[in-house]
């Protein structure tokens, strides 16, 4: 994901999450903030925690209020950039990215990321 980004000209930090949100591996691609290790950490822990993309999450509540419950929960973040990893239809993990300019572009280096090693999950 982080050399995906790189590739396109984004400096940005991938967090990997297991099906329970804790943190399982981390990289801050060279240049990118330090901020961008949150809320990677913090895209990644809401796409698992809610199973769903996190540009999903976003459109939902562009349209809908999100509930009052998810204003207060510590670590979720309604920006895309998250993903769930799945084998099959199983919840495996989510990837969260954060550094570029724009969610969608956050989510499209995730993508790519897992697309480059989901081969190896089966």
């Amino acid at each position: 994901s982080v050399a995906a980004c790189a590739a396109t000209g984004y400096a940005v930090s991938a967090v990997l999450v297991d099906s329970d949100g804790v943190r399982q591996a981390m990289l801050r691609g060279d240049q990118a903030g330090i901020h961008t290790i949150d809320g990677a950490q913090d895209k990644a822990f809401t796409a698992i925690s809610l199973k769903s993309d996190t540009s999903a999450i976003e459109a939902r509540f562009k349209t809908t209020q999100a509930p009052s419950i998810l204003a207060k929960l510590p670590h979720l973040i309604l920006s895309a950039g998250g993903i769930v990893l799945k084998i099959g239809n199983e919840p495996i993990g989510a990837l969260g990215v954060s550094g570029a300019p724009g969610g969608e572009k956050d989510e499209a280096c995730g993508h790519a990321g897992f697309d480059a090693i989901k081969e190896r999950l089966k």
